[in-house]
């Protein structure tokens, strides 16, 4: 009778063995789809979702949109409890001192809920980043997350089609934002499909079919003619950069736009008229000249503020003041601040005032990790990761004269492209897919 029992045991472990482990895999599998198209659902849509989350959260401790902030948050630390070998160590030790340098930061900060909110924004764009690396699944996600981030601006791009018809005369006033809260962020998101679409360009024929190439090159022109509408210079010239680099290095067509360019400039404009304003202004050796008749142009704007936060980063040149303590704190040393304060338009004097040299240094770490990760990229298609490097050299440029860290929707569609981008070269290091290319130069 045991040994019948035993038996018994044996022949059902041997049946349901493989039973139940298919079923754990069946089980596993569909959580893998569904927090997939949980992704790609929020990417599709988070680009045209300002305008109701700002009206959803009116009145409210925590708007719609930290709720979709948290599930963001949610879906990768899940994806990193679930398949914590699947990303490579380096893309956390990236990560990690700028990680732990905010949340840090956040505990001697000025405004602690405000600095925890920052910190989980930032956390976010980590979130976005390392996403990719669990979702791809072979190199046809490569193209499957890029038009994807197209395909994210279908609904801003027809509402902004919108807003240029019902503007009437473009008055010196108009800035084209589309479906996010400023024209700023519209913009930086239009340098980003622009560079995206220089990537396409630039990629092997057969990565992508004739006709989404074709589509993505007809579809260049318009998101250009977006950018210049939101008259946001610092957009234009890392576009513009982005566009040269592009020229010199691949296609030399290109560099008939440049040509044309001081004409464009001279003619009466919007675009010009918006430069011209760079030269305007008065020059005064203390801010009590200002009055009705004398005023700061932009740039001199940014300079006096920067100019005056010098002192108060001394104060605290190696841990900082707190995060989010800059718009809080200018009001005490910045005699044009608002009763509310306003923010650095400066990504790294925000940093090295917020977080010091520690933070600083740790947000350096990342920039040049990322570099150096996407470097990696050039064995194996050099054309495509060299323009891939320009659009993170824009994201640097813009950095310098505008609040970056807040454009929540803009990071998470870079983020997300940066980490698609790493997807891929961490798939080819993995020795999945074909020999290296050679370097090859345009």
């Amino acid at each position: 009778m045991m040994s019948d029992a035993a038996g018994l045991d044996s022949s059902a472990t041997t049946v349901l063995g493989p039973l139940s482990f298919r079923a754990t895999s069946i089980r596993s599998a569909n959580v893998d789809a569904l927090l997939r198209q949980a992704v790609f659902v929020i990417l599709l849509t988070r680009s045209a979702c300002d305008p109701i989350f700002g009206l959803a959260g009116r009145g409210t401790t925590m708007g719609f949109g930290a709720l979709v902030n948290f599930l963001v948050i949610a879906i990768a630390l899940l994806y990193v409890v679930r398949r914590p070998s699947t990303a490579p160590f380096a893309v956390f030790a990236m990560w990690a001192p700028y990680l732990i340098v905010a949340f840090g930061a956040t505990l001697y900060a000025p405004k602690f809920t405000d600095a925890v909110r920052l910190a989980l924004v930032i956390l976010s764009y980590w979130a976005m980043f390392v996403l990719p690396l669990f979702m791809f699944r072979s190199p046809a996600d490569l193209r499957r997350f890029v038009l994807l981030i197209f395909a994210s601006s279908v609904i801003p791009s027809g509402y902004a089609v919108w807003n240029i018809l019902t503007a009437g005369s473009f008055a010196d006033d108009f800035r084209l934002e589309s479906t996010f809260s400023h024209p700023n962020i519209f913009a930086f998101y239009l340098v980003l499909l622009l560079g995206l679409g220089l990537f396409v360009m630039a990629s092997p024929p057969g990565r992508w079919p004739r006709r989404e190439r074709y589509l993505i090159a007809l579809y260049m022109p318009v998101l250009i003619l977006f950018l210049a509408f939101t008259k946001t210079r610092g957009a234009w010239a890392a576009g513009g950069l982005m566009f040269l680099f592009y020229a010199l290095w691949l296609d030399r067509r290109f560099l008939i736009a440049f040509i044309a360019l001081p004409l464009l400039l001279v003619t009466p404009t919007p675009i010009s008229d918006r430069l011209s304003d760079l030269g305007n202004g008065a020059s005064i050796e203390s801010l009590k000249e200002l009055n009705a008749n004398t005023q700061l142009n932009s740039a001199a704007w940014r300079e006096a503020l920067w100019r005056s936060a010098v002192p108060s980063i001394i104060e605290e040149p190696v841990l900082g003041h707190g995060l989010q303590s800059f718009r809080a704190l200018t009001t005490e040393f910045f005699p044009l601040a608002g009763p509310d304060g306003i923010d650095a338009h400066n990504l790294y004097l925000q940093f090295i005032f917020e977080m010091g040299i520690v933070g600083f240094a740790a947000y350096l770490w990342l920039l040049g990790s990322l570099t150096r990760w996407i470097q990696e990229g050039l064995r194996y298609d050099p054309n495509a990761i060299a323009v891939a490097l320009t659009i993170l050299a824009a994201y640097v440029f813009e950095s310098f004269a505008d609040n970056m860290i807040y454009y929540l929707a803009f990071n998470w569609y870079f983020m997300f492209a940066l980490g698609t981008i790493g997807a891929w070269i961490e798939y080819h290091k993995r020795g999945a897919h074909a020999r290296p290319r050679r370097y090859v130069g345009g």
